[in-house]
């Protein structure tokens, strides 16, 4: 495999994509950080320059992707601006992610806000980059969680019967059907791998008081925080070696990852073929995809 990849990283101004940025970047990928403002970007492209060696920063490249995916016309403009900048894209790596109390928060679009940015705006932006992919044999590594959460097929967007925890776990256990049915409609085209990068916080970020969530579930979050929590790095460099140390890719397809292990005991929700299949015709449905894709 060629030293710079290109791997784009969609939530890295977060915690498990800002690991991943800088783990990437130190192994010589071009890193592309996407996030909703460009000034944010920057920020995080300097803050990821400064902790590396002087001597290494001349080496290293980063670029900024503006992208909001609770938005499938910003989705849609992202995803040609990318296939228009990158000739070779090796690797897509889906951390967005939106944790929003008060719910349902209904968007002009009529998407409930979580569902949209967890679930139907990473869906739709790796479906419209896969021919481009899968010509570099490339890989989308998607971060999950291991919550279960049940599919309310009549409510899938949780806007009947919206509990935040709920709704949220609901999305994350989507990202593992979405990966895993992925996995199965492209082997041999992508590899798509789910990675659990563990319970991963920034400590260090100064925006992180401004971002917890309020009443006891803020406090139930500061200390677990301060209890389990670890740095993005833990996250990022396993995250970086499976993205790009592995030659034979097509081993990882389908794979559900904790770190550096590989789980071998079924997963409920990456092991439910016809749920799989049903929730990506949902999303196709809903994000107006294309037949080909």
């Amino acid at each position: 495999m060629n030293s710079r990849q290109t791997v784009l990283i969609g939530g890295a101004t977060g915690n498990v994509g800002g690991g991943a940025a800088l783990a990437l970047a130190q192994r010589g990928a071009h890193v592309v950080l996407l996030g909703r403002r460009q000034g944010t970007l920057d920020d995080k492209v300097d803050a990821t320059r400064v902790v590396l060696p002087e001597d290494e920063q001349e080496d290293v490249s980063l670029d900024t992707l503006t992208v909001d995916f609770a938005d499938m016309d910003s989705v849609r403009m992202a995803a040609d601006e990318a296939l228009d900048r990158f000739p070779a894209i090796d690797g897509l790596v889906l951390s967005a992610v939106a944790h929003v109390q008060g719910g349902p928060n209904i968007l002009p679009n009529g998407h409930e806000l979580m569902f949209a940015t967890n679930v139907m705006g990473p869906f739709l932006f790796a479906n419209l980059l896969r021919d481009r992919i899968t010509q570099s044999g490339g890989l989308i590594l998607h971060v999950v969680a291991p919550f279960h959460e049940r599919i309310d097929w009549e409510d899938l967007e949780s806007i009947r019967k919206h509990r935040t925890t709920q709704a949220y776990n609901r999305t994350k256990t989507m990202h593992r059907m979405i990966a895993a049915e992925m996995a199965r409609r492209y082997a041999g085209d992508i590899t798509s791998v789910a990675f659990d990068p563990g319970f991963t916080i920034d400590t260090e970020d100064p925006t992180l008081r401004d971002r917890w969530p309020t009443g006891f579930l803020g406090i139930y979050w500061r200390v677990l925080t301060k209890l389990f929590a670890s740095p993005p790095a833990v996250a990022g460099e396993p995250l970086a070696h499976l993205m790009l140390s592995h030659r034979d890719r097509d081993a990882l397809n389908g794979a559900l990852y904790k770190r550096y292990r590989r789980i071998d005991k079924r997963d409920k929700a990456m092991n439910d073929e016809a749920s799989g299949r049903r929730l990506w015709d949902e999303l196709a449905a809903r994000t107006v995809l294309t037949k080909r894709s």
